[in-house]
């Protein structure tokens, strides 16, 4: 969004129409004054060189000129600036989930891209709080540490799909506990956990991850996505279907969610299509104890003033340079120069800003080879605020990061850079590929290191550093497609296991109902041969131990029962993957 500092300088623009109005009666005049000497046709042919219409010209010239200058007095303004300052305010983890039960679209366009938007708009209301971002599915992972970076975590946020998890489920418990670790050391009673869900909890118990929570000063608030009644969800085309073919309903779990937030000591609220619930989650953080950050923020914004008055100065000396074979003073040609000098030293930060790029560039490459990433990282993103195509500082930026050990965010400035840097120079985009490689690596994405390398080695094939990763790399791939292939076979024995494990306590049923039913006859023929006998005295103390031993078969019965139901729910669970 454009921002003006001074509209009040846009009122110059209105001088536009007196211009041409006071030139026309000019021209008008001066042609009255010519008609008391002769006819006017008579004198343009006495005076061929007199220019005709180049007057309009360089009006309009001027005016555009002035058009462009008034703008520019605006202060026309974009984006922010980075500042480093003292903020206070609270920490807050959002905690967003992206299983495949977020594409069900309760809401437009979905479940997933309603959320991201409403935690897009929560960001730009931030004032001195700090953000950071975890998703989550059947397993959770840090999106973006807690910042006061707010652009970066927009970017962050915007990447976000449902396939950033590659393992389904709705696994609540583990994302809040991954929140939990993130928050930085002594801001307890200001921590805040937002979690954004549809409460289909598939793996844990939330409960006691919100009430961990409590103990580590944290507060927990729910916002529930979707709605009672269920959505299907759309898949490849189609709705997606569990195991048996049926048709998916996913709903939303109101219950779960409203005891999160009770044990979390937070509030629960409903997500609307309007409101989506996180304004009333806010104010309730607002009441949280604030805590003092030296953060690093995108505060002041952006001046674009030059670029309108480096566009004036163009359309001036367009007109101060056209030709006047016999008179340069015109209405607007005696204080050309005088205004074209003025611009020039108004357009004269366009030539800084040219030169702002390179030198925090510079700065950064100084602070780099002193070991000060932290400051490094700060130079790097000035210069993308001058000029935000930058791809030396994108990449420079990307090694600082990496340097820093945050991999996410280094690995959102590497993207992409391949093709810019194999126009500049093969030795930059060999050096860019070897460092992508290092950054799967330590992010232990063993199949695009070993991408990163080999294309790094196809531009520079005698790198010996980059062969020496490349068959680490390798090797640790291998040994990652044998644990994988050995977790699938332990996978698969597991299963049969649970399939003989059930076999065999359904056998056990069937056998016990067996034994019960041939009990119960004996029990009848001992009862009919002893009404026709005469019965025998039994004592209190007998007749007590027949009905405990009697209790004693039945609950182990039932406990027989009600393990085999929690292994067929548990084997139930793990096929979700919504």
């Amino acid at each position: 969004m454009i921002y003006l500092a001074q509209p009040a300088y846009l009122w110059l623009i209105l001088l536009i129409p007196l211009m041409f109005t006071a030139y026309w009666l000019m021209r008008r005049v001066r042609r009255r004054r010519i008609g008391r000497f002769g006819d006017p046709a008579l004198v343009d042919r006495l005076m061929p060189l007199v220019p005709r219409r180049k007057g309009w010209v360089r009006l309009v010239l001027v005016s555009l000129a002035l058009l462009f200058f008034s703008i520019g007095m605006a202060r026309p303004q974009l984006g922010a600036i980075l500042k480093e300052k003292q903020v206070r305010g609270a920490e807050i983890m959002v905690v967003l989930d992206v299983s495949n039960s977020m594409l069900a679209e309760d809401y437009s366009p979905n479940r997933l891209e309603r959320a991201k938007l409403a935690i897009s708009k929560l960001v730009d209301d931030l004032q001195g709080d700090r953000i950071g971002l975890i998703i989550f599915a059947g397993q959770s992972f840090v999106q973006l540490p807690v910042t006061s970076d707010y652009v970066s975590a927009k970017i962050f946020l915007n990447s976000i799909t449902t396939e950033s998890v590659p393992v389904q489920g709705t696994a609540m418990g583990d994302a809040i506990r991954t929140a939990l670790r993130c928050f930085s050391t002594g801001s307890e009673n200001s921590r805040a956990v937002i979690l954004i869900t549809d409460g289909e909890n598939h793996e844990d118990d939330p409960v006691a991850a919100a009430r961990d929570a409590v103990d580590m000063g944290a507060r927990v608030f729910c916002i529930g996505v979707g709605s009672p009644e269920g959505k299907p969800i759309p898949m490849d085309g189609g709705l997606l279907k569990d195991k048996d073919g049926n048709i998916v309903v996913t709903r939303l779990d109101e219950q779960t969610l409203r005891e999160v937030a009770q044990a979390g000591n937070g509030t629960y609220v409903r997500a609307g299509n309007t409101e989506f619930g996180l304004n009333p989650v806010i104010d309730e953080i607002r009441s949280l104890d604030e805590k003092d950050f030296q953060s690093v923020v995108f505060e002041e914004y952006d001046e674009q003033y030059m670029y309108f008055f480096a566009i004036a100065l163009v359309f001036m000396l367009i007109e101060f340079f056209m030709s006047d074979t016999r008179n340069r003073r015109s209405l607007f040609g005696g204080g050309r120069t005088l205004a074209a000098v003025l611009v020039l030293l108004a357009a004269s930060p366009v030539l800084m800003q040219a030169q702002n790029e390179r030198s925090e560039v510079r700065a950064g490459n100084r602070e780099f080879k002193k070991g000060n990433y932290r400051e490094a990282e700060l130079d790097y993103k000035r210069a993308l605020v001058a000029d935000t195509s930058s791809v030396t500082a994108k990449y420079n930026l990307g090694n600082a990061l990496y340097k820093s050990e945050s991999y996410n965010e280094a690995g959102i400035y590497f993207k992409g850079l391949g093709d810019s840097l194999r126009n500049l120079s093969a030795s930059k985009a060999s050096d860019y590929w070897h460092n992508c490689g290092n950054l799967a690596l330590k992010q232990k994405q063993y199949q695009e290191a070993v991408d990163a390398y080999k294309e790094s080695l196809r531009l520079e094939p005698d790198h010996f550093e980059t062969k020496s990763n490349l068959a680490y790399a390798q090797k640790m791939l291998k040994n990652q497609q044998q644990q994988q292939q050995q977790q699938q076979q332990q996978q698969q024995d597991q299963n049969q296991d649970q399939d003989q494990d059930q076999q065999n306590q359904q056998d056990q049923q069937d056998q016990d109902q067996q034994d019960r039913n041939q009990d119960q006859d004996q029990q009848d023929q001992n009862q009919q041969q002893q009404q026709q006998q005469p019965q025998p005295q039994i004592t209190p103390q007998a007749a007590q131990q027949m009905l405990q031993a009697i209790e004693d078969k039945e609950k182990q019965t039932q406990d027989k029962v009600k393990k085999a139901k929690a292994l067929q729910q548990k084997s139930k669970e793990k096929e979700k993957n919504w």
